[in-house]
This record gives structure tokens, C-alpha cells and sequence, in this order.
């Protein structure tokens, strides 16, 4: 990805939400083990939707009605959402939490409207037929049915480079850790502390590795 690419997508709206409040976030979230509790469980499911969503998704070539799409038509949003969600929870955000989900939710109404217009004019009534049984965010009981189907393919998912936002959610959630705990709490660096530093430090290095290697797992 390039940089004006980079930087065009960072002007998207949602992006444009979750910046300031990720700043605002950033200097003044707190999380114990009770929020901790509390929020993990969004921020799993989040991320097992996400990685479940990109095992299937074919982006503009094909309408993709296989997997989790044949349950909810936006299912990347959904655990993009469900992470959010999390994170407010955990960090105890309060009303500046809610707020931002309010702010998230209306930017992804109108961008899934947007979207829905293209994907309406790019496959007509196949899409039309999907729009009417199936869900944009709120998963339903009863899979579609209709629509070309394809099986999970793990080449799909490691190119979809899904596994940037499951590194840095890990590593987020030991940076606010570590942060309560040393900066809020005063209390000092114990053996867990420094396991979880040296395995922020591992998935930052696997990380690199997958983008000084990408162009190999491309082939």
C-alpha cells in the first residue's frame, strides 16, 4: 500500500471518527481487571468475525454470499464494530464511549448506503434478492442460500492481511495494561509484565517480516 493510498484511505469517514477518539482514548483510558472482563468478550468475537469474513470475501470481482455473508451482508463492519465496543468497555470510556459508537454507527449507515448503491448497479438483481433476505449488521437466523458458493481458503485470509489488526488489538490491550498498572496504579513491572512486553515485541516482529515478505506470499 502506497502512501497516497495510505493517506486516502485514512480520510475516510470512519477513519476519521476513530482517529481523534483513538487519540483521546490513547491519553486517557484506564482498564482493570474487571473492565477487562467486561469487554474481552466483544473484542474476541470482533476479531474471530473478521477473521472468519476475509477466509471467504472476493472484494469486487464476485458478490461474496458464502461464510458469514450468508448471515449478515456487512460482516467486516460487524467485527470492526464489535472491537469498538470492546475497547469501550474495557477502557471505560463512559459517555466519550458511547458518543464514539454513536459517531461510528451513523458513519457506517451512510457508508453502507453508499456501497449499497454500487454493489446494486454492479450485480443488479443477485444483489437486490441478497439485500432482501439478508441483514446489512444484525446477523440473521437463517443463511442464504441463494448465490454462487466457495469454501474458506487461508491463502484469501493471509492476503487480506487480517492478521495487522489481530497483532495490534493484542498489543493495545498489554499497552493500556501496562499502562493502568504502572502509570495509574503505581505498581511495579512483575515477570507477566515483561512476558507480555517481550510478546508485543514478537508480533511487531512478525509483522515486519510479513511486509519484507509479502511479494513471496503474493506468488
Amino acid at each position: 500500500m502506497d502512501l497516497k493510498h495510505r493517506l486516502e484511505r485514512s480520510l475516510k469517514p470512519r477513519f476519521a471518527i476513530m482517529y481523534p477518539f483513538g487519540i483521546y482514548f490513547a491519553i486517557m483510558g484506564q482498564c482493570d481487571e474487571k473492565s477487562i472482563r467486561y469487554g474481552i468478550g466483544y473484542v474476541i468475537a470482533g476479531l474471530l468475525i473478521r477473521l472468519w469474513s476475509n477466509g471467504y470475501a472476493i472484494k469486487n470481482d464476485k458478490l461474496t454470499t458464502s461464510g458469514p455473508y450468508a448471515f449478515v451482508r456487512n460482516p467486516l463492519y460487524l467485527g470492526t464494530f464489535l472491537i469498538a465496543i470492546g475497547f469501550a468497555v474495557i477502557l471505560k470510556t463512559g459517555w466519550v464511549g458511547l458518543l464514539f459508537l454513536v459517531g461510528l454507527s451513523v458513519v457506517y449507515y451512510m457508508t453502507i448506503h453508499g456501497e449499497q448503491a454500487n454493489l446494486t448497479s454492479k450485480f443488479g438483481d443477485a444483489y437486490r434478492a441478497y439485500v432482501a433476505k439478508v441483514p446489512a449488521m444484525i446477523p440473521c437466523l437463517i443463511p442464504y442460500a441463494q448465490g454462487e458458493k466457495w469454501p474458506f481458503n487461508l491463502q484469501r485470509l493471509i492476503l487480506s492481511k487480517e492478521h495487522k489488526p489481530l497483532f495490534w488489538v493484542i498489543i493495545l490491550l498489554i499497552a493500556f495494561h501496562l499502562k493502568s498498572r504502572l502509570l495509574i496504579e503505581h505498581k511495579s513491572m512483575t515477570t507477566k509484565g515483561w512476558v507480555l512486553v517481550g510478546l508485543t515485541a514478537v508480533l511487531i516482529c512478525l509483522d515486519i517480516l510479513y511486509e519484507l515478505n509479502k511479494s513471496k506470499l503474493k506468488k
